[in-house]
């Protein structure tokens, strides 16, 4: 490896470590996840500080070290500042991060999830601040087109054509989500493999038609915004975030 290295980065996280010093979690265009070491962060002084905030756009220098590599300069070249002035936009970008950290293993390059990740903050940055643009369902739904999209690029992208079971194309009416295998079953097969206490034993849930379509959507468009009853955006998230603990 290189001794020194030039990148944009996306900062996930920042923690302390040791009396000065913080480590800091970013996502970069070349290298992918790292972990690197910040030094003197916590000092009053320091001009590092302030570029490697979570939810930061900056071009990073990093330097090979010993334990950690560490970052020697950064440069912010976003810092979403109208999420940071939104407690809804900031909620709902702090539930993206941590999602994209949890998922994304380290030190795996992948261009196209650093532009997925870029350009979302970006879009949620630029939205209008006031109901209904970002109304609870119009945040949930945004986060549940960014967690697909996520899904789709780490190659989790859940069946949605045809029963896991059978192949069969999945008709309307009675149709499961299977949260282990990660797709939908169709009445027939459901219906044979029901356990006779509580479906999700089974790792099933239930799932609407109109959730079907929405996911279905999702998956193959970039284009969010679209109208959803909050019934089917509430289903939708329960749906993705019990998915994403199987993962």
């Amino acid at each position: 490896m290189d001794e020194t290295r030039n990148t944009p980065a996306l900062v996930l996280n920042r923690r302390s470590y040791r009396e000065y010093d913080s480590l800091v979690t970013v996502f970069t265009l070349h290298s992918g996840k790292l972990n690197l070491l910040a030094r003197g962060t916590k000092k009053t002084q320091s001009k590092l500080a302030g570029h490697i905030e979570p939810l930061t756009l900056a071009d990073i220098l990093i330097v090979r070290g010993k334990g950690y590599d560490y970052i020697a300069s950064a440069i912010t070249r976003d810092a979403y500042p109208e999420i940071r002035n939104d407690l809804n936009k900031l909620y709902y970008a702090g539930r993206a991060l941590n999602i994209f950290s949890r998922l994304v293993k380290d030190g795996q390059a992948d261009k196209n999830l650093f532009f997925l990740l870029a350009d979302w903050l970006s879009s949620l940055d630029k939205l209008p601040p006031a109901p209904p643009e970002l109304a609870p369902e119009k945040g949930e739904l945004l986060l549940a087109f960014f967690i697909l999209k996520l899904l789709l690029g780490l190659g989790y992208k859940p069946e949605m054509k045809n029963c896991l079971r059978c192949g069969r194309p999945i008709k309307p009416g009675g149709n499961y989500f299977d949260l282990k295998n990660g797709g939908l079953v169709d009445s027939h097969c459901g219906a044979a493999e029901r356990p006779e206490a509580d479906y999700q034993v089974n790792n099933f849930l239930t799932i609407s038609d109109d959730c079907v379509k929405l996911i279905r959507y999702l998956l193959n468009n970039n284009n969010w915004s679209i109208k959803a009853s909050p019934a089917v955006i509430k289903e939708i998230s329960k749906i993705i975030s019990s998915f994403i603990t199987f993962i």
